[in-house]
């Protein structure tokens, strides 16, 4: 295998090779920017339309979708040995991207699944932060490959203008930079190209 271009940065590193891995398994190249409708396609996810918040009760699409839409992002589960991914409809597109990437990591790394228990009478999720955070991590990676990423900002191009195959927001941008080691050369190529 020829070597491939990988972040200098140790955990930045690690988050590649584990998008590599993914993308690997499913069919793309090393450097492909990835898509969540084709990496659900090829990893055979159902991606629920949002429109199927339409057919829930009222009260329950408006505690959803209004009343409670900014606690939760997205769900999945498994029906008939297959794997369904609902996203937060009121979320911008460039959430839901990032969003269905870690739902999708999430799956194809085994990560535990999140428990919803009741602890003195109040149900709550599980939630493990590391996992959570490698899952955030490698879905910016997916998204945001390490070598068109180096090399849009080592040529001083506006990080907006960073081509990517669905959208994802400026804070996403940023973070992926920061975690692929690449902070000082950004700050430093946009000081040197206003």
């Amino acid at each position: 295998m020829a070597q491939l271009f990988l972040p200098f940065a140790t955990k930045g590193k690690l988050i590649e090779l584990r998008a590599i891995d993914i993308k690997s398994e499913h069919g793309f190249g090393p450097y492909e920017a990835i898509h969540p409708i084709e990496l659900a396609n090829r990893m055979r996810v159902g991606i629920v339309a949002a429109e199927w918040f339409d057919r829930l009760p009222v009260d329950l699409r408006t505690s959803l979708l209004g009343e409670y839409s900014r606690t939760w992002s997205a769900g999945s589960i498994t029906v008939d040995g297959m794997l369904h991914v609902l996203a937060n409809a009121e979320h911008s597109e460039a959430r839901r991207t990032i969003t269905l990437l870690e739902e999708l990591v999430h799956e194809a790394l085994g990560h535990p699944k999140s428990q919803l228990i009741v602890q003195d009478g109040v149900a709550m999720r599980t939630c493990r932060h590391d996992v959570e955070d490698e899952a955030y991590a490698v879905a910016a990676a997916l998204v945001m490959p390490y070598r068109d990423l180096f090399n849009h900002i080592n040529a001083g191009r506006p990080l907006a203008d960073l081509p990517v195959p669905a959208p994802v927001s400026t804070e996403c941008r940023l973070f992926r930079v920061k975690r692929a080691g690449l902070w000082k050369l950004h700050i430093a190529r946009e000081q040197h190209h206003p």
